[in-house]
């Protein structure tokens, strides 16, 4: 089991629901999280990126993943005008990342939230819940993958 550090994990003034979330990510994946009264919140790292996009887009990119035998978590998230936004958690690519119109890449030190559980919470929930072992999708495979 990973030993906790303050700068990987910080659970301060939360309720039990968010900070046993919060210890569930720690142990079960080493992520380094944050909470509020109200949320768990990821704090990317150099190896640990987000590729967002509509979950329009985000659904067919999903298919191609799994037909390919492709596997990582995916969160959704509700955006400021109701629309839903899919976080395909990823390694970092070793390529040059290309430009795509509606697939924004969020780098070390952006904070994505995380759902609570199985039911979501705050506009959060699991589109893919990780697997320890197998949570992070290819970063280089994802982009080829936005490409197609």
């Amino acid at each position: 089991m990973p030993i906790m550090t303050s700068s990987a994990l910080s659970l301060a003034g939360t309720d039990r629901e968010v900070r046993d979330a919060a210890l569930r990510y720690w142990c079960d994946f080493g992520w380094p999280v944050r909470t509020t009264h109200t949320d768990v919140l990821l704090s990317l790292q150099r190896d640990l990126l987000a590729v967002a996009m509509s979950a329009t887009r985000g659904g067919p990119l999903l298919d191609r993943m799994d037909s390919a035998g492709v596997r990582g978590g995916v969160v959704g998230l509700r955006g400021g005008d109701g629309e839903q936004w899919w976080a395909f958690l990823i390694t970092p690519p070793e390529r040059p990342v290309p430009r795509a119109a509606g697939v924004w890449l969020f780098n070390e030190g952006t904070d994505l939230p995380l759902p609570q559980g199985a039911a979501p919470a705050n506009g959060v929930r699991w589109i893919r819940e990780p697997i320890p072992g197998g949570a992070l999708f290819d970063g280089d495979l994802l982009f080829d993958a936005t490409a197609g």
